[in-house]
């Protein structure tokens, strides 16, 4: 990249209306057994972010990475991997029907396809509708619907106790360790309201994608589902929250907005991979795919399209200069093996960036204290060490 380019990216990202201050906003990242550096500079209008390589976790671009916050529905891609492992790991029927439970009166807000209690919908449209929708009616149906499997499963109490229990077992299995999920829609509500960070969501969604049909429930722009009332088939359109879907070869993710979270969104995008010959013959092949995910961001879809931009800049002269890495705080949850350099660059490397003066970060007040042992959170007894893909009955 060009010193000219990288002020067209800056000049461009700083267009971006600042946040809005917001009461309650989770501020300082606890630095956990692994944090992830700052290595990217500071936009106003988006109060953090992280660019990583979805194969094997290298940051190329973050900032305030590892801060605690709300993140709204993004934490419904959590509950995308619990339900589709259990229903792999248990045999289930997709085409389920589940009762939407009378709980969801409690959110305090509509669903946003008109679902209603009682309504009957499949397994399979409530995750068209929780993922592209982002209705939270649909999330907690889900949560309701496999809460009640998870307890005959072993991890007891209520049925939605049961289910956040087994995402929070997810996140223990993911050392996750700025996260703590308190219901399977991400709305924030009294005693029950979850947090996680850029790092975090990064990790979790890059999890998601060896999930199998994940992606399938994320990456279209438009779906007919169907529910029953009162024993009346109803069918309706589900438009896809995610705005960029499908652009710049955007294939999977997930949106979130709540008044404490901001605007939020967490994507990942591939490019064709990288075939190389080997002097013995046998052939290596590099896939390439980028993760973004920005917390706090009004103008979310074009600060996203543009970090994608710059993140695979970085990625591509990291790659050719043979994928170097000097610390673990340069990956999301520490470095793996070594990488396989691709071939020698024709260009120069781009070079750092030079000391610009950036706009301070946003000031956030104080994390509140998350009480360990809330009435929401009890104490699970994880069977066999936490998460449990496959249920045992």
């Amino acid at each position: 990249m060009t010193l000219r380019c990288f002020f067209r990216l800056v000049a461009g990202l700083c267009a971006i209306p600042c946040l809005p201050s917001c009461v309650g906003l989770q501020a300082g990242g606890a630095a956990g057994p692994h944090s992830v550096a700052n290595i990217g500079p500071v936009y106003p209008g988006i109060a953090s972010y992280v660019v990583a390589d979805a194969n094997d976790g290298r940051v190329l671009l973050s900032y305030q990475p590892d801060q605690k916050r709300s993140v709204a529905s993004l934490c419904k891609i959590a509950t995308a991997v619990v339900v589709l492992d259990f229903i792999r790991g248990s045999s289930g029927d997709i085409d389920e029907v589940m009762t939407v439970p009378p709980s969801v009166t409690t959110l305090g807000v509509p669903s946003p396809l008109g679902l209603q209690p009682g309504d009957g919908i499949s397994v399979r449209d409530a995750l068209y509708a929780a993922m592209m929708a982002s209705d939270n009616f649909a999330a907690e149906a889900l949560g309701t619907h496999f809460g009640v499997k998870l307890s005959q499963a072993g991890l007891g109490g209520a049925p939605l106790q049961a289910f956040v229990s087994q995402m929070n077992g997810l996140r223990a299995k993911l050392n996750l360790s700025n996260t703590r999920f308190a219901n399977p829609h991400g709305l924030e509500l009294p005693g029950a309201t979850g947090y996680s960070c850029a790092s975090d969501v990064a990790r979790l969604l890059n999890q998601a994608l060896t999930t199998p049909g994940f992606t399938f429930y994320t990456s279209q722009k438009e779906r007919r589902i169907a529910f029953l009332r009162n024993g009346m088939a109803q069918s309706l359109s589900v438009r896809n929250t995610n705005e960029i879907i499908g652009r710049n070869r955007i294939d999977a993710g997930k949106t979130g907005t709540t008044n404490l979270a901001g605007p939020c969104l967490a994507v990942t995008a591939p490019k064709p991979a990288t075939v190389v010959k080997r002097s013995d013959g046998s052939t290596l092949v590099i896939p390439h795919r980028l993760t973004v995910v920005v917390l706090g961001a009004p103008d979310r879809f074009n600060a996203t399209t543009r970090l994608l931009s710059e993140g695979w800049s970085r990625y591509d002269g990291w790659r050719a200069a043979g994928s170097p890495a000097s610390n673990l705080s340069e990956y999301l949850g520490g470095a793996p093996a070594a990488m396989p350099a691709l071939a020698p660059p024709t260009q120069p490397a781009p070079q750092p960036a030079p000391a610009m003066a950036y706009p301070p970060a946003p000031e956030y007040p104080a994390a509140p204290a998350y009480p360990q042992n809330a009435p929401y959170f009890p104490p699970p007894a994880y069977p066999q060490g936490g998460y449990q893909p496959v249920p045992v009955y």
